[in-house]
């Protein structure tokens, strides 16, 4: 299926490793050019090179975008190169593994402005210039844990539920733009950040990593975790023509694990 995705501008960010490389792997191949966001350039620049694609179908930005000026200028800096955006993926890290009772106000604050502030930036400057140029995409990646909360994951599915609100609203304002806004939901999928989570629990429950991911394997109806490029594969499709009637929408990629009917 052809995603007529060929000379789009895309950006992702958080996409040195893991969900967002392989997002950004799948536009590339799709024939997009993307800016690919991340703190270090050593490191943008070795995911390039292992991604090995042709020259300037991956792009490199650095921006830390714990930094609001940082953030500020990222979106800036893709359309003064390009000229144009026409797709924004919001990928951020996860915050720390907590029970609430083990959070504080300071913890609480350091993940809005990990996860929440910079997205709220970079979605607003995107959706002027998608507004301005006649129309874009734009996918947040949050998280299963916005319909399923699980143990010690509070500060990622309050904020990650913050973005999830405001996938929808912007759905609903930009449409008459020619904007699209959804987000994907990605449940447990083999990147550092899930194996992270599973050392935390097998330390909190005094166990194995193998225990605790056999743990996690039999809640999912597939019975195995998601590979990144079956994530990417929902992005890219939201991101392309051939969902050209959808927006708003929340896609869960979960291998069937969460158990609400809505």
């Amino acid at each position: 299926m052809d995603l007529e995705l060929n000379g789009k501008i895309a950006l992702v960010t958080a996409a040195s490793k893991g969900i967002g490389l392989a997002v950004s792997r799948r536009l590339a191949l799709e024939g997009a050019i993307v800016a690919i966001n991340g703190r270090s350039q050593q490191t943008l620049q070795s995911a390039i090179s292992d991604v090995r694609l042709p020259t300037g179908k991956l792009q490199a930005y650095v921006a830390d975008l714990s930094s609001a000026a940082a953030t500020a200028a990222l979106v800036e800096s893709v359309i003064v190169d390009h000229g144009r955006l026409d797709i924004l993926i919001l990928n951020t890290p996860g915050p720390p593994i907590l029970p609430y009772m083990q959070t504080t106000l300071e913890i609480w604050s350091a993940a809005y402005d990990t996860l929440v502030r910079p997205c709220i930036q970079l979605a607003h400057a995107a959706a002027k210039q998608m507004v301005s140029q006649g129309g874009g995409a734009i996918v947040f990646l949050t998280s299963t844990w916005v319909k399923q909360p699980a143990l010690g994951g509070a500060l990622s599915s309050v904020m990650r539920s913050a973005l999830s609100a405001l996938s929808k609203q912007m759905a609903i304002e930009l449409a008459p733009q020619g904007v699209r806004v959804n987000q994907v939901q990605p449940g447990a999928t083999s990147t550092d950040r899930m194996k992270a989570i599973v050392g935390s629990k097998a330390a909190a429950h005094k166990t194995s990593t193998d225990e605790e991911m056999k743990r996690i394997i039999e809640q999912i109806p597939l019975g195995r975790w998601a590979d990144p490029a079956e994530i990417a594969d929902a992005v890219a499709f939201l991101v392309s023509s051939r969902s050209s009637f959808i927006t708003g929408t929340a896609l869960q990629v979960d291998g069937g694990a969460v158990r609400s009917t809505l």
